[in-house]
């Protein structure tokens, strides 16, 4: 199979197509249309459709190119982890002001596009109902790809249940007339099907552990089966669903948006099958990064591949380097900081999120003081956070890069005679005195471009699904401290305090996630299944340079977001709604 057809293949399932044309790998030509009889005429057209399926696994990186996904930002601009610049094309800018419908949310431009997912699903089993016509692939591929259409499937179906809660569930590819007359079913029933179709992946003896040919990196693996049911079963466990009332009362539809009991047995689902995953990814080939020191190990776990060493990614996709900006091309054009090659600082980190991180010594900043610096050390707030956050977040006076070394300048004057800060916020204007680092580590004097990886599953994730399952049934136990600690320490950080009760454990675990699976697409999500209302006061750092090259830092409320209890569930699009055919609206919307 020539190399240059995965590559492109895998590398653009992490992307928004433009319109179909003839150079498009993944896509039949518009003109011909869909022609089942060709598509499975052959191995080598059915490998074509097969990357298409690829097309909406969740993306955690959105480029200006792509043209959809809040128009710029990332999901993580919506939550207090990082926000966007004030430019009006921007559409994370309407949820701050709560100038949203439902259509915001489901739609082009909003948080999530609902018909894709459906349009996704029906490809997925013309696949599945397809495969075993196509006279030149043995049974084992068929039998992989069955797999794989199985998992992508229920990754499609994960991802509205947890936004939707109760919708319509298919089995076959039926033609979206069809799909108008299936009315929502129960939550419970969607959150059943989706471990129906992982268990049935994990039985597969044809689908692959893991990727070994790093030209298929990007498809789906039996460890990733066993992720997706922990992932599922710990949203299952989580406040906003395992309870006999919901969020806001829905009447005789509650069943659609909770399980309307609790069952404390939940969480020892998640426990058990995090606990399953992790030891049948660690048996077969998995492990936590370890090897590369504490100020690396972080970078390779997140953003390298496995040829260059990631030995814990369990799913990560490509992102498309193609684009029609030139050299403003992406990540850099969202998620560089503003003032650099161009960038229009869609996604720049909060001072809330450096907040999630302690000292190398376990201690925190005390930020709600002025903080005057020592002369020439404009590092020092920063200087003991923890490695997971030096290779996550740029600040005043960290090091860009090196040969020649550029030391980044987020200040202002405090004086005259002090020049703007390069990166400040009078000189660029931007809408914080930070920048993005995760996602950037070693392109930091690329203008062109490059290929980050979007991890989606990590084997770090399992460890905290399980330290936070075991800790809501049985409280704090040796093991979920292991686990936690096995994280902590391959970043040069101090392990979890014993003397942790279930509820200071539990407050401890939700903030390991926003430093470990930070800018992952975890906290949106995090903060809605513990109801936990989204955080409003977004804060950031006034830093002003003096004559005398000290510097000082003062915390301020730099954005005030509007919060409806309602938005912890999504809408459906006000066109389903009107259809009349059993899409019953969520409540509030």
């Amino acid at each position: 199979m020539k190399t240059s057809k995965y590559i492109l293949g895998i590398a653009i399932v992490i992307s928004l197509l433009s319109p179909i044309s003839c150079k498009n790998f993944l896509e039949m030509p518009a003109q011909t249309g869909f022609n089942k009889d060709l598509v499975f005429s052959s191995y080598r057209d059915t490998e074509t459709f097969l990357y298409s399926l690829y097309q909406s696994v969740p993306k955690i990186m959105y480029g200006w190119a792509n043209n959809i996904m809040l128009f710029g930002p990332s999901r993580v601009s919506l939550t207090d982890e990082a926000i966007s610049g004030s430019y009006s094309g921007f559409k994370t800018n309407s949820i701050y002001a709560g100038a949203v419908t439902s259509d915001w949310f489901t739609t082009i431009n909003g948080e999530d596009v609902y018909a894709t997912h459906w349009k996704s699903i029906r490809n997925d089993f013309i696949m599945l109902e397809n495969i075993d016509k196509v006279p030149d692939a043995s049974a084992e591929v068929k039998g992989r790809i069955k797999g794989e259409c199985q998992l992508l499937i229920a990754v499609e179906y994960f991802e509205m249940w947890k936004r939707y809660g109760g919708i319509p569930i298919i089995k076959s590819s039926m033609s979206p007339a069809d799909y108008e007359i299936i009315k929502r079913q129960p939550l419970d029933a969607v959150y059943k099907y989706i471990i129906e179709l992982c268990d049935a992946v994990i039985a597969n003896p044809n689908i692959p552990i893991k990727v070994t040919n790093p030209l298929e990196f990007g498809r789906a693996t039996k460890a990733l089966a066993y992720g997706l049911k922990a992932r599922t079963m710990l949203y299952a466990a989580s406040p906003l669903f395992n309870a006999a009332t919901p969020y806001l009362d829905f009447g005789q539809n509650n069943n659609l948006i909770c399980f309307t009991n609790y069952d404390k047995n939940r969480w020892k689902l998640a426990m058990d099958a995090a606990l399953q995953a992790i030891q049948f990814c660690e048996s077969n080939g998995y492990s936590i990064v370890t090897s590369y020191g504490v100020n690396r190990n972080y970078t390779i776990a997140c953003q390298k591949r496995p040829k260059d060493g990631n030995t814990e990614i369990i799913w990560g996709t490509m992102y498309n380097p193609n684009t029609t900006e030139g050299t403003n091309a992406p990540p850099y054009f969202t998620w560089g900081m503003r003032g650099r090659y161009a960038c229009m600082g869609a996604n720049t980190p909060t001072h809330n999120a450096v907040e999630f991180y302690s000292n190398t010594d376990g201690t925190k900043v005390n930020w709600d003081v002025k903080i005057t610096t020592p002369p020439n050390q404009p590092e020092a707030p920063y200087k003991n956070l923890d490695p997971r956050f030096q290779q996550s977040i740029a600040y005043n006076g960290a090091i860009w890069y090196t040969n020649p070394t550029l030391i980044l300048q987020f200040y202002n004057p405090g004086e005259t005679g002090v020049a703007n800060g390069l990166e400040g916020m009078k000189a660029t204007p931007a809408v914080g005195n930070y920048g993005f680092r995760k996602y950037l580590v070693d392109y930091e004097k690329s203008t062109t471009g490059h290929w980050p990886m979007n991890p989606i599953f990590r084997l770090a994730e399992l460890y905290l699904i399980y330290a936070e399952a075991s800790n809501e049934f049985q409280g704090p136990t040796a093991q979920a401290f292991d686990l936690l600690d096995v994280i902590r320490t391959r970043s040069g950080m101090p392990k979890v305090d014993r003397s942790l009760n279930q509820t200071g454990l539990r407050s401890y675990i939700i903030n390991e996630r926003a430093v470990e699976l930070y800018a992952e697409d975890h906290r949106y999500y995090d903060l809605r299944r513990w109801k936990i209302p989204e955080v409003t006061k977004i804060y950031n750092v006034n830093v002003l340079k003096y004559l005398n090259n000290t510097y000082t830092y003062e915390k301020y409320v730099s954005q005030t977001r509007v919060w409806n209890d309602y938005w912890f569930m999504h809408p459906f699009p006000l066109t389903e709604i009107t259809k009349n055919y059993g899409i019953i609206q969520n409540p509030g919307w």
